[in-house]
């Protein structure tokens, strides 16, 4: 056995004794109430949850109700060894399972399933759980049987269905913050072979923050969401196929950062400390000039059919996604002097010096009249996002549509050999914009490119059009090798060929000067190529960005086997592989970096960063885990246990990278990562009434080799919790015959998060050179938190009135913090305070 494996044991008997002492006290006492019997589709068949060697947390219809679980943040949350990141924009996600993170830019880690359908768009998840009448969270890699992504797990959600008579249900809530939500719901038959369902919901809000410098409540963190939705099942050929259909909208702010510099050479000498701050104790504040605007629009078709054909069950679906999501907002680069020498730029800035309109510590706005003189060499140093013009605009687009089609055989379950076979196709056509332009003043437009004469010049742009095929041939066999021992055995080879094709304007007749900045002032007076490849290579002014191809591909093979040591007792084990494709970048990212930043050294010989490029590599995992899952006290109390050993190679991670250029996403491998961990969580009803339950997951990861930034070898895994955690305890209590009261409370719980590779280092930026010195990573962490959550209602036959709170300590704490070692701090986003509402439900 290995040093790592070693290690991970010796987790598990270090903390074994603190999770299995909760069960210890638990069945010290004498219950009534026995838990129900879970039924999953982990395994593409419907399983007792207790015979599936997955570590899987399943959320039942009763308890998606009860929990009040409406958003994935919600059962995320409720989820040991899952965390979950929401800032940048609405279709913006980052979840973390047992240590390996979504990626901004990047296909996800997980695969989202919805009714049988795999779901091909990163930002599906994100979207209101209507009418969902159970969630399956898997843990460790599921790509065997779910294919591209699926290296750290998998979610897997069941909607209500139309049943065999009519239902109807309304339902509306209102809430602190101006927040309101309303849903419908009716289905039933429509003919003898022919059931249907519609259904639709809003919700709105207008957000915790306030903008100071624009003098409004509902300009920074607002959202509202509005979608429809529609469902037909019909008997087609001894078979039933399922038509789905749903369309929504979503507007909200976007880019609700504040910076916190990490500049502690300049503390000391300036004798600031806010230089060098802990971002933890923020006092944040929205001041920006502009504000930003995030739209999305989304459509979902698909149609799954089910046949039996007697040796086995045909399942098979075609599905279609089309995605369209840009957000504009302020610019980021006021400090580096972007536009300085833009008259617009000056009158805004004058305005704000004369104002005396106060800037957040430690930045400052003089006078145009002092800049560039020996008084101050650098003129204003103003934050990103700030209330002038001179940091300009930020503009992003994402668009993806997909199709998708697989065809399954799955034998009965009833045998001792069990099957299933699969192909799978999926294409995907998706575009990528990122550009930064002038702010004149003059309002914006919502384009990718905008020409001299409009009113925000385009100065920067990256505009790719990305497309894949995907194929996909997959297996499984089961085998009860005696009556209580399965061993089974699945196979998937997955083949991703990937396509870009770069939509920048060239510098050609028609276009003279369309490949250059549109205002000649953009980088200090320069009058550069809009796109830094150019000026990289400069035959693609003229010719154009060649197009670019790559083909990935790897085989995912998984072993598991599960002992039923009697009815109430079970242990498994599994060791398998995930895969998650390789990619490309906007075009011109390599040329940007090498630009702007290659000739920052963090020690002779040694660049702070030098695996950017065009493209990214594919990764891939490689897990073990073993476990327990137990049902005792008759049936009252469920306990189960699990560890777990991943080595990831080539682990995808977004880069933030923010300079005179404006600012870039980049994605980058760490060459290898270790992460090993334990979870444990349980269930109990105390009572007939009463109810206990929680979780916890430890992470212990380490970078064990990233040649981009040698220097981090050692430090955790970014997005990595070192702990996660819940508890909670539900009581319900039959008032009368029909009424019942309902009390729940959630606690959960989550240790200290890096986010970036770069934590312990002191590292030069931009800014040394000028005499602020090197930047110190220490601080840029979040703390650990902790959360709680209540919810009271009252039930009665046909209708339910709850009041709720979230967040009701009103704890503080981060929700994100992207450092920008190269510009000397840190983004950093705050997360929501306490709220309160009521909903009410009423059923036809």
């Amino acid at each position: 056995m290995n040093y790592g494996k070693s290690r991970l044991f010796a987790l598990a008997a270090a903390h074994g004794a603190s999770l299995l002492a909760v069960p210890a006290v638990l069945q010290a006492q004498a219950t009534s109430g026995q838990l129900e019997e879970v039924v999953v589709t982990a395994r593409q068949r419907e399983e007792n949850i207790q015979d599936v060697p997955v570590t899987i947390t399943a959320f039942t219809a009763t308890e998606i109700r009860n929990a009040g679980i409406a958003r994935p943040e919600d059962f995320i949350a409720l989820t040991p060894g899952v965390s979950v990141v929401h800032t940048a924009e609405a279709g913006d996600m980052q979840v973390s399972i047992r240590g390996i993170n979504t990626g901004r830019d990047v296909e996800p880690n997980f695969a989202l399933v919805v009714d049988g359908v795999l779901q091909t768009n990163p930002n599906a998840l994100n979207q209101e759980l209507a009418n969902v009448t159970q969630i399956e969270v898997l843990k460790g890699p599921q790509g065997a049987l779910y294919g591209r992504n699926a290296v750290a797990g998998a979610f897997i959600v069941t909607t209500r269905k139309p049943g065999e008579e009519l239902e109807a249900e309304v339902r509306a809530g209102y809430g602190t913050q101006n927040s309101y939500d309303a849903s419908l719901y009716v289905g039933g038959p429509i003919s003898g072979s022919v059931r249907g369902s519609i259904g639709a919901y809003t919700r709105s809000t207008d957000g915790f923050y306030d903008n100071s410098f624009l003098g409004c409540d509902d300009c920074v963190d607002t959202f509202s969401e509005d979608g429809f939705n529609g469902r037909l099942l019909f008997d087609v050929g001894g078979g039933e196929m399922d038509f789905k259909a749903r369309y929504s909208q979503i507007d909200s702010g976007a880019i609700n950062f504040n910076a916190s510099l990490a500049l502690v050479d300049a503390a000391a000498a300036f004798n600031n400390p806010s230089f060098y701050a802990n971002p933890n104790n923020q006092n944040f504040v929205y001041i920006n000039n502009i504000k930003a605007s995030n739209e999305q629009e989304n459509l979902n078709l698909s149609l799954r059919g089910d046949w039996d054909v007697s040796f086995a069950t045909l399942s098979g679906y075609i599905s279609y996604n089309d995605q369209q999501n840009y957000f504009l907002t302020d610019g980021t680069s006021a400090a580096f002097g972007l536009y300085n020498f833009n008259s617009v730029c000056q009158a805004s800035n004058d305005q704000i010096v004369a104002s005396r309109f106060p800037l957040p510590s430690p930045f400052f706005a003089a006078p145009s009249s002092l800049w560039g003189t020996p008084a101050a060499p650098l003129g204003s140093f103003l934050p990103p996002y700030s209330p002038t013009t001179c940091d300009g605009y930020q503009y992003q687009e994402r668009n993806q549509s997909d199709t998708s089609i697989e065809v399954r055989l799955t034998s009965p379950g009833d045998e001792a050999l069990r099957w299933v076979g699969g192909l799978y196709y999926a294409y995907i056509d998706r575009d990528v914009v990122v550009s930064q332009g002038s702010d004149l003043n003059q309002g914006l437009s919502a384009r990718a490119f905008v020409p001299t004469s409009g009113r925000n010049p385009t100065d920067l742009l990256y505009d790719d059009t990305f497309k894949t095929n995907v194929y996909s041939v997959f297996g499984q066999l089961a085998y009860d090798v005696v009556e209580n021992v399965e061993l089974a055995l699945a196979l998937r080879y997955d083949s991703e060929q990937r396509d870009v094709d770069n939509n920048v304007k060239t510098c050609n007749s028609s276009t003279p000067t369309g490949c250059r900045a549109q205002t000649p002032l953009f980088a200090f007076g320069s009058n550069p190529y809009i796109n830094p490849a150019y000026t990289a290579t400069p035959s693609y002014a003229t010719d154009g960005i060649p197009d670019r191809s790559k083909t990935f591909s790897e085989l995912q093979p998984k072993l598991s086997a599960n002992w039923a040591v009697d009815e109430d007792i079970s242990l498994f084990a599994s060791y398998g592989f995930g895969f998650r494709s390789g990619g490309f970048n906007s075009s011109g990212s390599e040329a940007t970096i090498n630009q702007y930043f290659g000739n920052l050294f963090y020690s002779p010989g040694v660049r702070n960063i030098s695996d950017v490029k065009d493209d990214y590599k594919s990764e891939t995992s490689e897990a073990a885990e073993i476990g327990m899952k137990s049902i005792l006290l008759d049936r009252h109390l469920q306990v189960n246990l699990a560890a777990f050993y991943t080595n990831v190679e080539d682990l995808q991670y977004f880069n933030f990278f923010v300079g005179p250029f404006g600012l870039l996403r980049v994605v980058t491998n760490i060459d290898e990562v270790t992460i090993q961990g334990i979870e444990a969580d349980f269930h109990w009803n105390v009572t007939d009434s009463v109810s206990l339950y929680g979780g916890y997951s430890y992470i212990d990861s380490e970078i064990d080799q990233y040649n981009g930034r040698p220097y981090t070898k050692g430090n955790k895994v970014p997005y990595a919790p070192e702990y996660t955690g819940n508890l909670g305890v539900e009581w319900l209590y039959p008032m009368t015959a029909s009424l019942k009261l309902l009390a729940r409370l959630d606690a959960t719980f989550v240790g200290e998060t890096w986010f970036s590779p770069v934590q312990d280092e002191t590292l030069p930026n931009l800014f040394t050179g000028f005499g602020f010195g090197n930047g110190d990573f220490s601080r840029q962490k979040r703390d650990a938190y902790s959360a709680l959550n209540l919810r009271l209602g009252v039930e009665g036959e046909n209708w339910t009135a709850t009041a709720w709170g979230r967040n009701v300590g009103d704890e503080d704490y981060l929700q994100e913090i992207i450092p920008a070692p190269e510009f000397g701090g840190s983004f950093i986003h705050q997360s929501p305070g306490d709220s309160y509402g009521v909903e009410v439900t009423y059923r036809f």
